[in-house]
């Protein structure tokens, strides 16, 4: 086994910096944000709130008795678009229409409806059409709801996610916090980190926080960020919404295909939809990865404490239950990371720096895999657990077990830093 710190050196932290890093992970909040809630946006008006407003407007419309000219469903591209045409008379002028109703959707499914009207509105038919009276040149047949406005919902969930996205940058929703960094936000600094201070110039509740923070002797079991099922379910979830949606395009595509062989494949459309479909399976092979990742071993970490203070020193014990030899290499690496959140302009940024690495367990041999202990003294000179709005120091445990052909074993444990332990007065 062997231990290593990674240097400080000279870089600044993140809030001091005069030029941030970079904005990537913010930026990209904000480009997903938009591209859901403009391609839902535009979707849910088209599919859903146009036809709806006709429908509600349509009520108010005028019976008037017409004649229908021709009725049939065609084949256009990946589509089945249904083609109805009659002609009637107001105040005694002829007006023609091909509004059969308000749904703007032209899908291949719904077969069985459309020829279905086909069949009740043959050519010559007498029937009755519904007519605007401020504007007779707009006429409908079916007023209401038809099948096909069941599409109104397929933009729904671009909405909610979009939307989603949107909180998330602004700031308005924020991730639930971990046990460490809940007792670190709660926590009241007594004095700056890196130094000491007499007791008696500290005031006694100041005092009494720290203390209670610094934990019990008595050991305690950590309890990892997330766990290999709850990632399994995640990554389920994201692939199964997302392939669920792409699979309507992809199918579209290959029903074109059938008809017509590669000649009446829309290209465009194959070449917009490509990057969706690479995203799509992607997600696949990670839920496989996921899948996987359930049958690994499993780490437990048992500390001497929930939160040490900076000078302090942890103790650590470690167990690892499963298929131990099936892991080649075990590191156990205690980090410090420093997150700040900041505006550049109209765009929140999010920028991450990891500003202390302790390597406190590297091992090849199967028996020190299995189970083992070890020391670490966090550096005094270091940062403590801290979080504020747009600032936060996170501290956590993070053990990696290499695994050839498969997934590896990964796991990260938070802990609270504390700050330095103030001096006892004589």
């Amino acid at each position: 086994m062997s231990k290593q710190v990674k240097s400080l050196g000279d870089d600044p932290a993140l809030s001091a910096r005069q030029t941030p890093r970079g904005c990537v992970p913010g930026c990209f909040v904000w480009v997903f944000a938009v591209m859901f809630l403009g391609v839902g946006g535009f979707f849910f008006y088209l599919l859903t709130l146009k036809p709806w407003f006709g429908v509600l407007q349509a009520r108010s419309w005028v019976a008037t008795p017409c004649t229908v000219i021709s009725s049939d469903v065609k084949a256009d591209f990946d589509s089945l678009q249904l083609n109805v045409t009659f002609k009637y008379t107001v105040d005694q002028r002829g007006y023609q229409s091909d509004t059969y109703c308000f749904s703007l959707m032209s899908s291949n499914t719904g077969d069985t409806w459309k020829r279905q009207v086909v069949k009740d509105h043959p050519a010559g038919k007498q029937t009755t059409c519904f007519v605007n009276p401020s504007n007779p040149a707009k006429a409908v047949i079916d007023r209401g709801w038809v099948p096909d406005m069941w599409w109104g919902f397929f933009p729904i969930p671009f909405l909610m996610v979009g939307g989603a996205a949107l909180l998330v940058a602004l700031g308005v929703i924020r991730l639930p916090k971990t046990t460490a960094q809940a007792a670190a936000s709660e926590w009241k600094p007594a004095v700056s980190s890196g130094m000491t201070s007499d007791k008696s110039d500290l005031d006694s509740e100041e005092v009494a926080d720290s203390e209670s923070l610094m934990g019990s002797d008595e050991p305690v079991t950590l309890h990892p960020t997330s766990t290999p099922l709850g990632s399994f379910l995640g990554v389920l979830f994201v692939s199964f919404f997302w392939n669920g949606i792409v699979s309507i395009f992809v199918w579209s595509m290959f029903q074109e295909y059938q008809r017509g062989g590669f000649a009446a494949v829309n290209w465009f459309q194959a070449l917009f939809y490509s990057p969706f479909i690479l995203v799509g399976l992607a997600l696949v092979v990670a839920v496989f990865l996921a899948f996987l990742a359930l049958f690994n071993p499993r780490p437990t970490l048992i500390v001497s404490s929930l939160s040490v203070p900076l000078g302090g020193e942890l103790q650590l014990r470690w167990t690892v239950t499963g298929r131990v030899s099936a892991i080649n290499r075990l590191r156990i690496v205690l980090k410090g990371i420093e997150k700040a959140t900041y505006c550049r302009g109209t765009t929140t940024c999010n920028d991450e720096a990891t500003f202390a690495e302790i390597l406190l367990v590297e091992t090849f041999e199967e028996f020190e895999i299995a189970e083992g202990e070890a020391t670490v003294t966090i550096p005094s000179d270091s940062m403590h657990s801290f979080a504020a709005s747009n600032n936060k120091i996170e501290w956590s445990l993070t053990v990696q077990g290499d695994i050839q052909l498969w997934p590896d074993m990964m796991a990260t444990f938070p802990i609270t830093i504390l700050p330095i332990r103030v001096k006892e007065s004589a």
